[in-house]
């Protein structure tokens, strides 16, 4: 940054951040006003009504880099993704030998995690800058053109922007194929094979939460898989250039490696979700047998972590104090996502009777309530985090599961629902600070529970194609569910019921009371803002 401010923040005694170069300040451009910074035209040409020049990787000031790339790393990696080893993208940011393309895409993640407004607002800014390096070398199938697509599409994800997503995470996954990330390169040390593995399954993770979440088949085929998982984030970390592989007798895998395990029984899961609502052939029976097999795969999952990573409060301290506590919440709100969803079909109180209906159906309360838990636990813990984008959409669909148990369950229990449901929240008014696609997630919670108060009162989670795409296609728009049959015109009601969307003939007055306390906690957070 220069040391002198420009005349419209000095008079208004604002904070002045330009970047070096005749580029205006970022108050003067979101206010629209000239800056004095920028060197006033001679003649009018049609250059002069063009926005400011682009960024290049010399307008931006270390220190900056250095901070955003940082708030990048506590945030966002090794979570939704793990592109980098650590150590080494610090020093080539701090020494100025990162790509470009690599370092304006950090740079439009890291901004949003910024305590500084102004900074915030240069968010976009980064990234067209690295939109621009990439679209120039688009090409070249290279890491640094692979780290930044998957970091790009990310940004399109939480800017509401599916459909740039799905083409950003497309252009990574068939690069990704034509670099052969997959295979042992011999010439490789031991940080540069260790990242491409990692690149390569997080291209794997990528288009199966991605595809589904945009309702588009995978394009990552898991047979062509990497011989082996990403190793333990520790050992990783300590590595340093020129180092070999990591002994077979010491390799162990890390959360990262755990996370992929998780990806192929949720592509299971995913795939059972949706063969359920569009074949007319499954029996009950088939589709227990169906449910039980993953159920299996789950259990030993759980079962085949380590005792350090399992989940307890002192195990988070204990990963906090590693600096793993925001991998550790990442992996363990994952697995409640995943086992919320399997059970999800049993909630359903219209269901035909099955021999494990309602065990079932109480596994996944219990995991929605211990995702509940978990994400407060990753709030009130420093360095446990859950702050990427995707913890919108499992938030939401917890709440769904703590709506059904607050309208339908014990008595006893719906204080403690309740509380959890506001914690809920205020999950989701945090995520909003960063991400703007969270309001489409809140908006898809409250047609839902629109949806289930307008419903028949015993029918509100049935399993459907409506369903499908409120569990899976998180990217997009969720249109009101249509009214059943058996539901009246709600204009001839007295306002008192119209405004709890129920049939009259079906209502109970606890039902009632509740639904209108959901309504209540839905639509107070909703209007929250940070």
């Amino acid at each position: 940054m220069t040391g002198k401010a420009c005349e419209h923040c000095r008079k208004g005694k604002r904070r002045c951040d330009i970047w070096s170069g005749p580029t205006a300040c970022s108050s003067c451009v979101h206010r629209n006003l000239p800056c004095s910074r920028v060197p006033p035209k001679t003649t009018i040409s049609p250059q002069s009504t063009k926005s400011p020049s682009p960024l290049n990787q010399d307008d931006i000031p270390k220190n900056v880099a250095e901070t955003l790339t940082e708030l990048y790393l506590r945030y966002m990696h090794d979570k939704p993704h793990a592109l980098f080893h650590e150590p080494s993208i610090r020093e080539a940011v701090a020494n100025g030998s990162v790509a470009p393309v690599v370092l304006f895409s950090i740079l439009g993640l890291g901004a949003r995690f910024s305590d500084d407004a102004e900074i915030r607002s240069q968010a976009p800014s980064f990234t067209e800058a690295a939109k621009r390096h990439l679209k120039s070398d688009l090409e070249h199938s290279c890491v640094e053109n692979i780290q930044a697509c998957i970091l790009i599409g990310n940004i399109c994800l939480g800017d509401s922007d599916p459909d740039a997503e799905s083409i950003y995470f497309v252009l990574a996954n068939r690069m990704a194929q034509i670099a052969k990330l997959s295979v042992l390169n011999d010439a490789d040390d031991g940080i540069t094979r260790e990242t491409k593995l990692r690149l390569w399954w997080t291209c794997y993770l990528v288009d199966t939460w991605a595809s589904g979440g945009s309702g588009l088949p995978r394009q990552f085929d898991i047979l062509n898989a990497a011989p082996r998982l990403p190793m333990d984030e520790e050992a990783f970390l300590n590595m340093r250039p020129g180092d070999p592989d990591v002994p077979a007798s010491e390799w162990r895998p890390g959360f990262w490696g755990y996370n992929v395990k998780m990806a192929t029984i949720y592509s299971h899961i995913s795939d059972l979700t949706k063969r359920i609502i569009i074949s007319t052939i499954w029996e009950e029976e088939a589709i227990e047998d169906a449910v039980r097999e993953s159920a299996v795969e789950l259990t030993a999952f759980e079962e085949s972590l380590p005792t350090t990573m399992r989940y307890s409060l002192s195990n988070l301290t204990l990963q906090v104090e590693r600096g793993l506590g925001r991998n550790f919440i990442a992996l363990h709100l994952g697995y409640n996502h995943y086992a919320t969803l399997l059970y999800y079909q049993y909630l359903d109180r219209n269901r035909p009777f099955t021999t494990n209906g309602a065990a079932y159906a109480q596994r996944c309360k219990h995991h929605a309530t211990l995702f509940s838990e978990i994400l407060e636990a990753s709030r009130n813990h420093g360095g446990a985090e859950a702050l990427y984008n995707i913890v919108g959409h499992v938030t939401v669909v917890s709440s769904s599961v703590l709506l059904h148990s607050f309208l339908f369950g014990d008595p006893n229990e719906v204080d403690y629902i309740r509380q959890r449901i506001e914690s809920n929240f205020e999950s989701l008014v945090q995520l909003r600070r960063y991400w703007p696609s969270v309001e489409l997630m809140i908006n898809r919670l409250i047609v839902f529970q629109r949806s289930c108060l307008r419903s028949e009162t015993s029918n509100t989670h049935r399993l459907d194609k409506w369903m499908v795409k409120f569990l899976l296609q998180h990217a997009l728009a969720l249109d009101d569910k249509e009214l059943e049959e058996d539901v009246y015109d709600l204009s001839s009601w007295p306002l008192s019921i119209q405004d709890s969307h129920m049939d009259p003939t079906h209502v109970n007055t606890g039902l009632m009371e509740r639904s209108r306390v959901t309504k209540e906690i839905i639509e107070d957070m909703r209007m929250r803002r940070q």
